[in-house]
């Protein structure tokens, strides 16, 4: 039965162009990642197992004949699977830069689309002259492709297939030993032993052996699940500390003369309101006070009053600058920085924010070749902070400041840790993305860094979400979207020290492994194909 309907399916889609299929199934290839899962209802927590699947289409597509048509529908799956994964950057309408942003994402879906089509096509490949190997082969090609990704100016590593386990803690802890990188292999493991069910089942070719395999890959599942809540269940051997989170969601799209008061006004009346709760650290978002507030002594003043008054340390988001160096093409260097101001200290300690968005904070490769500073595509010309800076806090707290961007990079993050990191503060502003999927992605990927490094985060975002999470990714107090509110829990400054943390990518260098000895192993077989031949 099951084979007959198979075979039913590739002949219908064979007949014809279908060119909408492989739109409609790289379209739902967002189904795996938030809201889509157990924390917004139970109901919809098969949806993130879905990524053990979801490929499937695409591996088909690259298969077909003509050549041409593979590449064409391969790029189509692709192409919807990049517009689905980052529609929320329409929500960003900057005045009078709108039309841009509609462009930059439609330009920018079909330059990532090229991404997913070359992998569409080394599968085909790899098929083809590894068919007993592609198995594992392929899913370390994958990981490779993910982890280019993470690289340069132009790094945007935006939801890998890993983070789809993310809300499947037990699973997921399987990232404190490889990273989400282990996770991403996993889930393409997954989809090459049901491709390889279900081609042998449309061949008339399915035999035990293939079902034991997939068997066994479900019991090792099973097994890491196991490992996994056994994990969860140790007790940090540490002091708790109380933190308090505010999202003031502050309107950036109408910023105008009197905003900067109202933030000082929600600043102030938030830190008077958690004061009562006499935590130990305080946490505002990204660009909460959209000022030079060190280089404007009524402004530094008035943050000085406010954290003086409330008697709590303040993390908070802002601007800095720094004249510019002799030779340079910038008079005044910009950052977008995490100030922390205590009480009774008149000077800021600061963290300049290292990775910047890029065509959004910075023109890529400006450093490396300066005339690009006067191309303006409409970016905030920040400059890149240097520093992996910690901020400490009392005796027990050691805050990692990330901003935005920077979570969603697992190295970046690995190297806050390895620098003795206890707490990751986190401070965002994602209200240029709107009710989209967008701020749940984002958050989802910061959760995954506090599984890698095993440190709690504590995060705060201008419209949400904002929340609390442990050392093993389980979500404490958390916020909705665009709501003024404040959150408070004990936390654990902790930091597991993680095999993640000491070893970082390894698993990326194991792929990188496999996938070589595998080139050599092709050349090695076509030169001696040829040498006996001749």
């Amino acid at each position: 039965m099951l084979q007959i309907t198979i075979k039913q399916i590739v002949s219908f889609f064979d007949q014809k162009n279908r060119w909408w299929f492989p739109l409609i199934s790289g379209l739902l290839f967002s189904l795996c990642y938030p809201p889509f899962n157990a924390d917004s209802h139970w109901l919809l927590f098969p949806f993130p197992f879905l990524s053990f699947g979801i490929l499937l289409p695409l591996l088909g597509l690259s298969l077909q004949k003509p050549f041409k048509r593979a590449v064409f529908h391969c790029y189509l799956y692709s192409f919807a699977l990049s517009i689905g994964q980052y529609y929320w950057l329409i929500f960003d309408k900057v005045e009078g830069l709108w039309h841009l942003i509609i462009l930059g994402l439609l330009l920018g879906s079909a330059v990532m689309a090229l991404i997913f089509l070359g992998a569409a096509l080394l599968f085909r490949l790899i098929y083809r002259n590894f068919p007993k190997l592609y198995i594992v082969l392929f899913p370390a090609v994958w990981v490779l492709i993910d982890y280019v990704r993470t690289l340069g100016d132009l790094g945007f590593p935006w939801s890998f297939l890993g983070y789809a386990l993310t809300p499947v803690l037990p699973l997921s802890q399987l990232a404190s030993v490889t990273g989400v990188w282990g996770l991403t292999y996993l889930t393409l493991l997954g989809n090459m032993l049901l491709w390889e069910l279900i081609s042998s089942c449309h061949k008339n070719r399915l035999t035990v052996r293939k079902w034991l395999y997939a068997g066994a890959f479900v019991l090792f599942l099973i097994a890491v699940s196991i490992w996994g809540i056994i994990r969860m269940n140790k007790t940090p051997v540490t002091s708790a500390v109380k933190v308090s989170v505010l999202q003031g969601n502050l309107d950036q799209f109408n910023w105008g003369n009197s905003s900067l008061d109202t933030a000082f006004a929600v600043l102030g009346s938030q830190m008077q309101e958690v004061s009562k709760e006499k935590p130990d650290l305080v946490v505002s978002s990204e660009s909460s006070i959209l000022s030079f507030v060190a280089r404007r002594s009524d402004h530094s003043q008035m943050l000085r009053d406010i954290v003086n008054s409330a008697g709590v340390p303040l993390v908070f988001g802002s601007l800095h600058w720094d004249n510019g160096p002799a030779g340079s093409p910038y008079e005044y260097l910009v950052y977008n920085t995490a100030f922390l101001a205590q009480p009774g200290q008149k000077e800021f300690q600061f963290y300049h924010k290292i990775k910047l968005v890029p065509f959004s904070e910075a023109i890529p490769f400006e450093v490396q070749f300066p005339i690009l500073s006067r191309v303006n595509l409409g970016e905030a010309d920040f400059q890149r902070g240097k520093e992996h800076t910690i901020f400490n806090v009392g005796s027990t707290i050691k805050a990692a400041p990330l901003i935005c961007y920077e979570a969603i990079f697992p190295e970046f993050v690995q190297q806050f840790a390895k620098k003795g990191a206890n707490l990751l503060v986190m401070i965002t502003n994602d209200g240029w993305f709107g009710k989209s999927t967008g701020p749940y992605h984002h958050a989802e990927m910061a959760r995954m860094r506090a599984i890698e490094c095993g440190i709690p985060i504590a995060r705060s975002a201008n419209s949400g979400i904002s929340m609390f999470v442990d050392a093993y990714g389980r979500i404490g107090a958390r916020t909705g979207l665009y709501e003024r509110t404040m959150i408070t829990q004990e936390i654990y400054p902790v930091n597991l020290e993680t095999i993640y943390t000491k070893w970082g990518a390894w698993l990326v260098k194991l792929c990188f492994l496999i996938a070589s000895c595998s080139l050599v192993w092709v050349i090695f077989r076509k030169f001696q194909i040829r040498y006996t031949k001749s």
